[in-house]
């Protein structure tokens, strides 16, 4: 999944030259990796806003001509002003197609209306938020679905189950090999005690 940017070409670090950028409306960043040095860059301060506020941005390849040089990069940090909340610098890290990248990949939950433990009040307690994958960056996955139809309070989703896209493993398979459980509810456990202990109960 790739992403569009304005980037352009920074001449000078520090910062006057920084506060310079924002002005401009633009935010200063660095690209950095691979056989290169570091490039200073500015972006601009809309689109990155825009891109920010998604949660596979940091999985999106971006493709950019600088200075009549196509660079091809992946966003690694985004640092936030504490009291506006709007990017104030970030830093990327440059990629090829035949270079391998670390990422976390949201896990996402599919038929949960198909779950009996669903439907009888159970919840998804979820163990890992994103899967920390290796794969190419050019195939970065936008998420990972799990199914978790016919899927019982009690029953573990695990790493072993899924399938994955093709080109991409875990990085951490041990760590990780438990994605989720069905857990009953307060409300549900409460539900099945009570009607234990009345059928229990003489007539």
């Amino acid at each position: 999944m790739n992403a569009e940017l304005k980037v352009v070409a920074r001449e000078a670090s520090g910062k006057r030259e920084a506060k310079k950028t924002r002005y401009n409306g633009f935010v200063p960043g660095v690209i950095y990796g691979g056989n290169s040095a570091p490039r200073l860059v500015a972006v601009s301060a809309k689109e990155l806003g825009i891109e920010c506020g998604s949660s596979a941005f940091l999985g999106r390849v971006i493709s950019a001509k600088i200075e009549n040089e196509t660079e091809q990069f992946l966003p690694k940090e985004v640092v936030f002003h504490p009291v506006t909340g709007n990017p104030v610098h970030v830093d990327f890290q440059r990629v090829s197609k035949d270079s391998k990248v670390k990422i976390g990949v949201v896990i996402e939950f599919a038929n949960e209306l198909k779950s009996p433990g669903i439907k009888r009040g159970g919840v998804i307690n979820v163990v890992v938020h994103k899967l920390e994958c290796l794969c190419s960056p050019m195939s970065i996955p936008a998420s990972i679905v799990i199914d978790i139809a016919g899927k019982d309070i009690g029953d573990s989703l695990l790493l072993e189950d899924i399938e994955l896209p093709n080109g991409v493993v875990a990085a951490h398979p041990e760590r990780d090999s438990i994605i989720a459980t069905i857990v009953g509810s307060r409300v549900s456990s409460a539900d099945d005690t009570g009607a234990g202990t009345s059928e229990a109960a003489p007539g």
